[in-house]
């Protein structure tokens, strides 16, 4: 390709159209390997030989290994790019993912926990890169794209949960469904090394573009010193803890407190997911005509008037009218508030941060509230995670637009 093919506006508006699609791409493979041995932990737990409690040991170190990787992943991106965070990362999940299930064949949960905390690392770095290109890809586009692109993750992983329940009733061996899922899912870093660009995410790309005194100086800040960043992190902290929370804690508040089935608590949970995916799919078209701000505040509230039924309501069908208002008003936090930290100067570190709070508040948070929901009763701990989507709720102002040139 010629300099002249490539500043063309037909050349520059197909290259942006593959790395659009590559991003979709990936956000929608990164989940379904994982998805797809995660219906089936009961068969884990059995061929690894060990009890749940020491499972959730297992699966937390994998969240270690993430955490990690997030609290490293501005630095590298910003001296590197994404390129190579996405390539390298996505590489490595399903080589780590490979490893996982030969762990599981050989009934070793050392190498299992040592696979987990790879795939893991590898999950911090990848979902910064991609993070940090659909917000670029934003940019570039003038309209929100990355709620769509969380949607595809939502897709990707009810796609493995799929495939996980399916091969459970065909009684498909367990190692084998992860090693051919996994290798399949190796063909994304071939893809993305032909279609992603050099240099994004990167200081001295930011540096190259923008040469003024004013911007090297606000790139060289740290980012926890902004106010807004701050806001940022307390805003994805307190919807993100709600998410996390409706993950681990709704079923069992549909069982124990409503005195419901298991069916019903099932039901519950898949209008969860169902309200979650529609939310972020068509969430952008929302986003595009009442901005973020607005968007992030209406939402929250109706998070907050969702728990709110949730807790007082007799009815089990009332509550999940609920579940439905819980499900929406979680579902942008991710994408709304890392596409607004990826319009600041230094776009990899604010990214990460903000990540790395949301995070740190949906692998850490909702454990913390099973204290709470045992001292209390589930319902009860739900107005602890009220407070938390209110603080969100006053905090979305720090997801205001930011002027891009």
């Amino acid at each position: 390709m010629t300099h002249t093919d490539a500043q063309s506006p037909r050349a520059a508006s197909t290259q942006l159209d593959a790395w659009h699609r590559i991003i979709i791409v990936c956000f929608t493979v990164l989940g379904l390997a994982y998805a797809s041995m995660l219906v089936r932990m009961p068969l884990v737990r059995d061929m690894l030989g060990v009890t749940t409690a020491q499972l959730g040991v297992l699966l937390f170190v994998g969240a270690v290994g993430s955490l990690l990787a997030l609290s490293i992943a501005g630095r590298v991106i910003s001296a590197r790019g994404t390129r190579p965070a996405i390539i390298w990362g996505s590489t490595v999940i399903y080589l780590a993912m490979i490893g996982e299930a030969l762990a599981i064949g050989a009934h070793s949960p050392v190498g299992f926990g040592i696979a987990l905390f790879i795939a893991g690392f590898a999950i911090g770095f990848t979902d910064v890169g991609i993070n940090v290109d659909g917000s670029a890809i934003e940019i570039q586009r003038g309209r929100s794209v990355l709620p769509r692109m969380h949607a595809a993750y939502s897709i990707g992983t009810l796609t493995g949960a799929a495939i996980g329940t399916v091969a459970t009733l065909l009684d498909i061996d367990l190692v084998a469904q992860m090693i051919v899922l996994s290798v399949a899912s190796l063909i994304l870093p071939i893809l993305a090394r032909r279609v992603l660009p050099h240099g994004n995410g990167s200081t001295a790309a930011v540096s190259a573009d923008d040469t003024t005194p004013r911007s090297r100086a606000t790139a060289a800040v740290p980012v926890w010193r902004s106010l807004t960043v701050v806001g940022l992190g307390l805003g994805i902290f307190g919807l993100t803890l709600a998410e996390g929370a409706s993950n681990d804690w709704l079923t069992l508040a549909i069982v124990d407190d409503y005195r419901e089935s298991e069916t019903m608590a099932g039901v519950a949970y898949v209008i969860l997911l169902l309200s979650i995916t529609v939310t972020r799919y068509f969430g952008g078209q929302l986003v595009d005509r009442f901005g973020r701000v607005r968007v992030l505040q209406v939402l929250s509230s109706g998070a907050i008037l969702g728990l709110f039924i949730i807790i007082v309501s007799p009815f089990v069908y009332v509550a999940f009218f609920g579940v439905a208002l819980w499900g929406a008003g979680v579902a942008l936090a991710f994408p709304l508030f890392i596409s607004a930290a990826g319009e600041h100067p230094n776009s990899a570190r604010t990214v990460a941060f903000v990540t790395s709070c949301g995070y740190g508040a949906f692998l850490v948070g909702p454990p913390l509230l099973g204290f709470l929901g045992q001292a209390w009763g589930l319902l009860n701990m739900y107005w602890v995670i009220m407070i938390g989507v209110g603080i969100a709720a006053l905090a979305a102002r720090a997801a205001r637009s930011r002027p891009t040139v």
